[in-house]
């Protein structure tokens, strides 16, 4: 497996790292992640390149093997899997939620406002017409 990353439009990736040997289990799922410290975090993935690797002649693919392989890497020591933890809800939360509701009184108020000025316009239309 190898890893590069390339700032700009063109030219080659700079390599991160390389790693031999890569057993990897089927069924799971590929994730990507960055991050860069800066207050506005913006990355795009622009071309992830995976490759189907085949099997030598003579050779055989037995699936239920395939599913109790552990991921590992040579080289590498084995490490046990540790989940992440929730995100806890800070004040930032609740700012958004106060901002949420501010916006949702500022229409609805504004929709009332609005109708009680079409309602007395309409009485004020019907007042004015005189039958002669």
């Amino acid at each position: 497996a190898v890893v590069s990353t390339q700032s700009g439009h063109y030219g080659r990736g700079t390599k991160c790292f390389e790693e031999k040997n890569v057993i990897l289990p089927v069924g799971y799922h590929l994730g990507l992640s960055a991050s860069t410290g800066d207050l506005a975090d913006s990355h795009d993935v622009k071309m992830l390149k995976l490759y189907e690797v085949d099997l030598l002649p003579g050779q055989t693919f037995n699936v239920e093997e395939a599913l109790k392989l552990v991921p590992s890497a040579e080289g590498e020591p084995d490490r046990p899997h540790v989940h992440p933890k929730k995100k806890e809800k800070g004040s930032s939360s609740v700012l958004w939620t106060i901002l949420y509701i501010f916006i949702g009184l500022v229409v609805i108020l504004s929709i009332v406002g609005i109708s009680i000025v079409v309602w007395q316009k309409k009485n004020e239309d019907r007042r004015r017409k005189r039958f002669f």
